[in-house]
């Protein structure tokens, strides 16, 4: 036991240290480089950070963030919810499952920029509607494939074990389907929310008059590079923190679970 916390701590050090080194080996490079060009081609840290304290002082930041996120978390909650039970209805029926899988072949084929001028014909420059669009067209497929893909690799012996033993439906739910959909779900949820990020951004930026994207190409027209650089940051951050601080800490402790079922 006491081995195992030692190796854990030694694993967590390295990590910390190999990360503090990268973080100081590309600010240093940053700064060496911005000596070299104009600040319109690539400000230096300082004046990126400027750039941050004036966005948030000004209540810009705050409100560009917020937007950006209530459309989001409404594009890719909804892609979720019918991702899910299109995976679940047609993984029971093989009539439907004939007729729409082609088609979420078509719209996982089609590239976001077409959705994105299709968008902006049907819904004209919204301030919701086409950037939430986007979000859920592309979200999609991803959850879809993944949790139908989860749903056939279940074993179809422990499904016929538990109906001879005549065991509830939520019981076979609990303890067959969720514990082999989880990893599925949650690579669908990691992989389907990076995708709904970056197309917020896509569609503020050519087709909405505010949040992110918008202010991106408002910091664009201007040529505020060190505006850019800010609000590049603070999608990047975005993007870490919903990363290693929601969804890697919910994968641990489902495996954690999976692993202690198994053993039980």
């Amino acid at each position: 036991m006491k081995i195992s916390i030692i190796n854990f701590l030694q694993n967590k050090l390295k990590t910390a240290l190999i990360s503090t080194i990268s973080f100081w080996v590309v600010l240093i490079s940053w700064m060496i480089l911005a000596d070299n060009f104009n600040p319109l081609i690539l400000p230096n840290p300082t004046q990126v950070i400027n750039a941050l304290i004036t966005l948030f002082e000004s209540g810009e930041l705050q409100h560009h963030f917020f937007i950006s996120i209530r459309r989001t978390f409404i594009g890719y909650s909804s892609a979720v919810i019918f991702g899910i039970a299109l995976a679940l209805i047609l993984a029971k029926s093989w009539i439907l499952r004939k007729i729409l899988r082609p088609l979420i072949t078509v719209i996982q084929s089609t590239p976001p920029i077409i959705w994105l001028v299709l968008a902006v014909i049907w819904f004209g420059i919204s301030e919701d509607l086409t950037p939430i669009f986007l979000i859920f067209i592309v979200s999609l497929p991803i959850i879809f494939i993944n949790i139908y893909e989860g749903i056939k690799s279940i074993d179809k012996e422990l499904i016929e074990m538990a109906s001879v033993f005549k065991s509830s439906r939520k019981k076979i739910l609990k303890e067959i389907y969720l514990p082999s959909l989880m990893p599925y779900l949650l690579s669908a949820l990691s992989i389907a929310f990076a995708f709904a990020w970056k197309s917020t951004v896509f569609a503020e930026y050519l087709g909405s008059s505010s949040g992110i994207g918008y202010a991106l190409s408002m910091a664009n027209s201007n040529l505020e590079t060190a505006e850019l650089f800010a609000w590049g940051i603070i999608l990047v951050l975005f993007m870490l923190i919903v990363e290693y601080l929601i969804l890697a800490p919910l994968q641990s402790k489902v495996m954690r679970w999976k692993e202690n079922g198994k053993s039980n």
